[in-house]
């Protein structure tokens, strides 16, 4: 009886040994399987933010507008018969940071007035991803004048160098530089505008009806064309002055 006994006491043991080993290993297993759900959500978590992170920065570049000049209206004058006769027009050209390159002064016939200028697009993507080369639009400012002159008899814009001097032996000046030097070329060639990573050259231009006192910003999409956008009548006297 006793041998019965021990024998039932030492399977009991023997099975709540077991048992408990039983529970430990699926406790430890369920303990990985967690902490290993829980690596899979931070990884996750963090390539989403890493993927929001990029998708935000190539929007920003997608939307990303540069100034290139400054325009403002200071006086008109009118003839025998209160139309408008000509305008003068304050024309402050930009670089790229919004420093200014030069200061003209234009006057042509009439209240509408027109810039023009070569303008090279690339493509959307490579925009988004910040190309060096391809990364915004680019413009080449040519000249300006009025809904009463002919486009050919403009007032040219004397821009200082499509690319600044200093700026010029870098690898992007030197491409912009071909850029303008074939710009017709790669404007009707559709091989040689993609061999040159370029969706859209050509010619474009901006105008508007002007009063005295006006201002306007000249600004340059990434992805776009020109805009000229009316500034406020207390910015037009901080922007003229600074």
């Amino acid at each position: 009886m006793r041998s019965v006994i021990a024998a039932l006491a030492r399977t009991t043991v023997l099975g709540l040994i077991g048992g408990s080993l039983v529970l430990l290993v699926v406790w430890r297993l369920g303990v990985n399987a967690e902490r290993q759900t829980i690596d899979q959500l931070q990884a996750l978590n963090e390539e989403m933010e890493q993927r929001l992170e990029a998708r935000a920065a190539m929007l920003e570049r997608l939307n990303r507008t540069q100034r290139r000049a400054h325009l403002e209206i200071p006086r008109q004058r009118v003839d025998a018969d209160g139309r408008i006769a000509e305008t003068d027009v304050l024309f402050v050209e930009l670089d790229e940071d919004g420093t200014e390159l030069s200061r003209q002064t234009f006057t042509v016939p009439g209240d509408v007035l027109f810039v023009d200028a070569w303008t090279v697009k690339f493509d959307q993507e490579q925009v988004a991803q910040g190309h060096p080369l391809f990364g915004r639009t680019l413009i080449l400012l040519r000249r300006i004048y009025s809904d009463r002159m002919a486009p050919t008899d403009g007032l040219t814009i004397d821009t200082p160098g499509a690319v600044p001097p200093a700026y010029a032996v870098s690898e992007i000046g030197r491409f912009q530089q071909r850029l303008w030097a074939h710009f017709w070329q790669i404007a009707t060639d559709a091989d040689l505008a993609a061999s040159m990573g370029v969706r859209v050259a050509q010619g474009e231009a901006v105008y508007k009806p002007v009063r005295s006192g006006q201002a306007f910003e000249l600004i340059v999409d990434a992805v776009g064309g020109m805009n000229l956008v009316p500034l406020p009548a207390e910015a037009a006297v901080a922007q003229a002055d600074g």
